[in-house]
Formats: C-alpha cells, structure tokens, sequence
C-alpha cells in the first residue's frame, strides 16, 4: 500500500512548437528502493521508493521530467528491499502496484505542465464525434 508521495524536481522543455503527426511516450521507471530512517508510521519503517517520470514529444518537440519518491508499507517489504539490493529486481505485483500509482499522479500534474508549455496533453481525452449516417449497406456494421 502507498502510503506518501513527493517530487524531487519537474522540468519541462519546449523545443520547437507541435505540428504534424506527435508521438507521446510516458515512461515510469524505478530508480532505487530502501529502507526510510525515519518512521513517520510508529511500527514500520516503510519502503523509500525514488522514480523518475518521463513524457516524450517525438521527433524532439519536448520532455516533461518529473522526479519523486513514493512511501510503500505491505508484504514482503524485506524480500522487496533484499531483490532489489542483490539485483536491481522487483515482483511484478509490486511494480504493477507503483507504476499505476505513478502514471495517475504524474500524468494528472504532466496535465497542466503540458497546457502551460504549449505541448499536447500526455493523455487523450474522451472526444464526441457527429453521427455519420451509412450510404451503402456495407457501411452497416454491428459489433456485439
């Protein structure tokens, strides 16, 4: 369970100004895992988790970086801590766990970077499209 969540430092780049055809790519990756010194919780000491959060604007119209750390208490803390010292590996429940956790709060703040910047939201957003009505009877389709 997450318990805390802070940013280090956002940085946010426009290169040049969006046109054409944009590709988005948002990345969460997992910089270190270890032991916090101090126990904001009384009786366990949770996980220190460090990441970095980068959205690219493809071919090279911009980034936007933001750097953090998540608090993470829950089963197997240790096996968690010892994987990672031993070899840069984590569970897949856990990682599943933190990269959710980290796309819905960085990509919610890479939201209003990326209005202020003049760059695409990292997202799409829901869009309404006016109802076309079929010339040709194979322009029927029915999915079910």
């Amino acid at each position: 369970m997450i318990v805390g969540f802070g940013i280090k430092s956002i940085s946010a780049e426009r290169r040049v100004l969006p046109k054409g055809r944009i590709n988005i790519k948002s990345t969460p990756k997992i910089v270190s895992i270890s032991q916090t010194k101090s126990g904001f919780m009384k009786k366990k000491k949770p996980l220190d988790v460090n990441f970095e959060f980068t959205t690219k604007y493809e071919p090279d119209v911009g980034e936007i970086k933001i750097v953090g750390n998540v608090f993470y208490i829950g089963k197997g803390m240790k096996k968690i801590l010892k994987n990672w010292e031993k070899n840069k590996k984590i569970s897949k429940e856990f990682e599943i766990e933190i990269k959710n956790f980290l796309f819905r709060k960085c990509l919610t703040i890479g939201l209003n970077l990326s209005e202020n910047m003049q760059l695409p939201p990292p997202i799409m957003f829901p869009a309404i499209i006016p109802k076309r009505t079929p010339k040709k009877a194979e322009d029927l389709t029915y999915i079910g």
